[in-house]
């Protein structure tokens, strides 16, 4: 029989997944199954809020990390652990903030449970930002199409059965960002969802965590891009020579996209994946 883990990134948002716990439990109940919660502390600055018993959840495990590293690695570091542990199960990511909608999870493990060799998706059909960061997120949808022919339009929020968590940590790619890992790795089936709003507070996402998230995203598929990027070149060369000379400007912004994601890459140093136990306390 399977077992039912929940991994949730956490960075400060303990009231939130205090209340997401009560929200998980009631899923569970649903179900008739118990399940185990691990959450990954992200060297959070504030204290742990106290839990009270839940009837369907039988422990919650906190993994404290000795640093802050952002929720893609301490999904990762949390990916590793469940796959040290070699336990049979159903893992569901969510995040801690409450934007995942919590009502999909029976329908997720569900399918999880009967596509076991298949990675389970929530695809966003409707966000709750501003009109303007909504257009920024589209966009970066869409230059991660144009530069890797993938439509990700979905984020952490995933079930699948722990056969996958080889597949899916192959290539170190889950150090830069878990839905492209994901699309990269596995065969994915989605599920649509709307994306809620914060349970407390507001995103924590940034124009510029935005701009940050989309060229790990992309640096995951760098060597696609690259090839895609040569094949852009030659046609936009090809329109030069018959007279289209601002195609230079279209040429000089791919070169420099491609700069950043080699950057990227090499800043987010995936050599530290390896050496994920040395970041939890």
């Amino acid at each position: 029989m399977n077992k039912f883990f929940f991994l949730l990134p956490l960075y400060n948002d303990w009231e939130s997944f205090a209340l997401i716990c009560g929200k998980i439990n009631n899923e569970l109940k649903k179900l008739e199954k118990v399940g185990e919660i691990f959450v990954v502390n992200d060297n959070s600055s504030v204290k742990p809020a106290v839990l009270p018993n839940f009837t369907n959840i039988q422990d919650i495990k906190i993994l404290n990390l000795n640093e802050n590293l952002g929720s893609q690695k301490a999904i990762s570091i949390g990916l590793q652990y469940l796959k040290k542990m070699n336990k049979t199960a159903i893992i569901t990511i969510l995040d801690s903030d409450g934007e995942d909608d919590v009502t999909k999870i029976p329908e997720m493990i569900e399918a999880a449970e009967k596509n076991q060799d298949k990675v389970i998706v929530s695809s966003r059909t409707k966000r709750q930002e501003n009109f303007f960061f909504k257009i920024l997120y589209f966009s970066h949808k869409l230059l991660t199409f144009i530069f890797t022919l993938n439509w990700i339009s979905y984020g952490n929020y995933s079930s699948f059965h722990s056969n996958q968590l080889k597949k899916i940590l192959t290539n170190k790619n889950s150090w830069l960002a878990l839905s492209a890992c994901i699309a990269k790795n596995s065969e994915i089936i989605k599920i649509k969802a709307e994306r809620k709003k914060r349970l407390i507070g507001t995103s924590k996402l940034s124009f510029k965590g935005l701009i940050f998230h989309s060229l790990r995203v992309n640096a995951v598929f760098i060597l696609r891009s690259l090839f895609i990027s040569l094949t852009y070149i030659s046609i936009l060369i090809f329109l030069i020579k018959f007279g289209f000379q601002s195609m230079i400007y279209i040429i000089l912004f791919i070169i420099l996209y491609n700069l950043l994601l080699l950057i990227t890459l090499i800043s987010n140093n995936q050599k530290k994946f390896s050496f994920f136990e040395n970041y939890i306390i």
